[in-house]
């Protein structure tokens, strides 16, 4: 006995072309972390993993806390004094779609696609090496260590 579509009743055919649509039509979402610096080109961290040089997309599947961190040493960029680098803990909260139970029906039966866009921006200061190397030594001399970067003291 064959299915006969259009003997069935109205609520069988919306039935059906739900199930249709949920095989062909599966939903999708993207998720991403723009990350920009001022000024641009910083080499950027997520958990300790180089991603690239900003400004950088990262596409990522689940939401929490990242470990950013962003650098741009002296020889990265000609002419100026080495750049401080900056870490922050960034924290991604999913948007009220995105949360139990109601994400489902985004992520698996939306008939499209669907774009989270997250984005942080970073400012780079000149550092005073000189100052983080006295820093540095203060630090040494404190806890009693020699600091190689002293000179060694004269002794008879």
């Amino acid at each position: 006995m064959a299915l006969n579509v259009f003997a069935l009743q109205l609520q069988d055919r919306i039935l059906l072309a739900l199930l249709f649509s949920l095989i062909v039509l599966p939903g999708c979402v993207e998720r991403s972390l723009l990350i920009r610096t001022s000024p641009p080109g910083a080499t950027v961290f997520v958990d300790g993993i180089e991603v690239g040089k900003s400004p950088v997309t990262i596409p990522f599947d689940h939401y929490g806390t990242w470990d950013v961190v962003v650098r741009m040493e002296e020889n990265e960029k000609r002419g100026e004094r080495s750049l401080a680098p900056q870490r922050r803990q960034v924290h991604l909260s999913p948007p009220w779609y995105q949360r139990f139970p109601i994400d489902f029906v985004f992520d698996v039966l939306w008939p499209g696609n669907i774009q989270v866009s997250f984005e942080e921006s970073f400012v780079l200061e000149p550092q005073d090496l000189d100052a983080l190397s006295e820093r540095f030594r203060a630090t040494a001399r404190e806890h009693g260590i020699a600091s190689p970067l002293d000179e060694p003291a004269d002794t008879p």
